[in-house]
Formats: structure tokens, C-alpha cells, sequence
């Protein structure tokens, strides 16, 4: 008899542990996901080729909108 009282809350605890593990699979399996159907569109590439005119204009608008240039600014924060 002292055997069952002993094992009687961790019996329990397991039990509880079991319905809710089984529980969440069940609303996980039955959940459906819907996929967007443009879902390629956004992970197809966008060109072949590198375009380095686009990268020049990127860099001069950097050099002209920003306060710091990317290169300074590393040395002003004190990089380790």
C-alpha cells in the first residue's frame, strides 16, 4: 500500500503530461495551413546578373544621405 501512495502523484503527473502532449498533436494534425499561391514569387530570383550601376547608386545616395559614412562610423564607435 505504501508503493501506490508513493507512486500515486507522479503517476498522475505523467498522465496529465501524456493528455496534453496527445492533445497538442491532435489540434496540430487537424490544424490545416494554407499556402499563399504567389508563394514563388517571392522566393524566385530576381536577375541573373549582378548589376554594379545599381550598387554605384546605392553607394553615392549612402554618401550623400548619411551623416557618417559606413566606413567612419566603425572607427568612431571605438570597435574592439
Amino acid at each position: 500500500m505504501d508503493i501506490i501512495k508513493k507512486a500515486t502523484v507522479p503517476l498522475i503527473m505523467l498522465l496529465l503530461v501524456v493528455v496534453v502532449w496527445v492533445g497538442l498533436y491532435i489540434y496540430y494534425e487537424s490544424s490545416e495551413v494554407e499556402i499563399n499561391p504567389l508563394a514563388d514569387s517571392y522566393v524566385s530570383q530576381l536577375q541573373n546578373s549582378f548589376d554594379l550601376e545599381e550598387l554605384e547608386e546605392v553607394s553615392r545616395r549612402t554618401k550623400d544621405h548619411f551623416p557618417v559614412l559606413p566606413e567612419v562610423f566603425f572607427t568612431l564607435i571605438g570597435r574592439d
